[in-house]
């Protein structure tokens, strides 16, 4: 998708990078579903930066401030949560359904 953007688009169009912000989402979906099928899984609590919300003064560096990212804070444990959530339900749905085939067998 890179090479795409760059071969199809100047850099001077929208396209050119509305292709590479969509390539870097592609990567990234991949480098998550790599990390579910190996033994050493992404740990969302220290790649996020979580933890130094508690412990550096996070509460207090978003309040009174005007900050860019203060419109859409709300949204941000939800995309961090969301992919490891869903896989969570998806592992406990086939585990239920695998214990109620096992049952009527």
């Amino acid at each position: 998708m890179r090479k795409f953007a760059y071969a199809k688009y100047s850099e001077g169009r929208a396209a050119h990078w509305l292709v590479l912000m969509a390539a870097d989402r592609v990567d990234a979906w991949g480098s998550h579903a790599r990390s579910f099928l190996t033994l050493h899984p992404d740990n969302p609590l220290t790649e996020t930066g979580v933890r130094s919300e508690f412990s550096r003064h996070g509460l207090s560096s978003r309040l009174g401030k005007k900050r860019a990212d203060l419109s859409h804070q709300w949204i941000d444990p939800i995309i961090v949560a969301g992919p490891w959530a869903l896989a969570a339900g998806g592992l406990a749905a086939a585990a239920l359904k695998a214990l109620r085939k096992r049952r009527l067998t």
